[in-house]
């Protein structure tokens, strides 16, 4: 595969028994992660878009293991099975995944380098954006409430 293609891999929802994701220490996932999606330089479509259900019954911070991020507190209900997994394979200098939804929602994504968190990108949704090393990123989609489950599109868009 070209650096420059896109390709979509759908990854398996059967449960996985076990499964170390490597987050944290004793870390398990209990489901595969609904999609990965594999981006490169010059990606198409750029924003490129992914619709999905976010939202869990767990505290954002008690799964990735902080309560604070460079961009922002980890605030939100997730589950422990991150809700999308982007593969970049190369250094974006400018890159924004921001979510779009009906509900408000919080994005905690956990990748090379750390942990980056947001509640609110000037709206009741959440964005962030700036150098993205290569690599794998797991993406959360949360809910601002434990009670609600919202439907989302997440959109990755190189600004550079």
């Amino acid at each position: 595969m070209k650096a420059m293609q896109m390709s979509w891999r759908l990854a398996s929802i059967a449960m996985l028994t076990g499964a170390l994701v490597g987050l944290g220490e004793g870390w398990q996932s209990q489901a595969a992660i609904a999609q990965s999606l594999t981006l490169g330089a010059n990606f198409r479509p750029n924003p490129t878009t992914v619709a999905g259900t976010g939202g869990g019954d767990r505290p954002a911070a008690d799964v990735v293991e902080t309560a604070n991020s460079p961009t922002g507190p980890c605030l939100g209900y997730i589950s422990t099975t991150p809700h999308e997994e982007v593969v970049l394979e190369t250094n974006f200098s400018n890159l924004e995944m921001r979510v779009e939804s009906d509900l408000d929602t919080t994005l905690v994504i956990s990748g090379p380098g750390g942990v980056w968190c947001n509640d609110d990108s000037g709206s009741k949704n959440p964005a962030i954006a700036g150098a993205w090393l290569p690599g794998t990123y797991r993406i959360w989609v949360g809910a601002y409430r434990a009670e609600q489950v919202p439907d989302y599109r997440l959109l990755i868009q190189d600004r550079s």
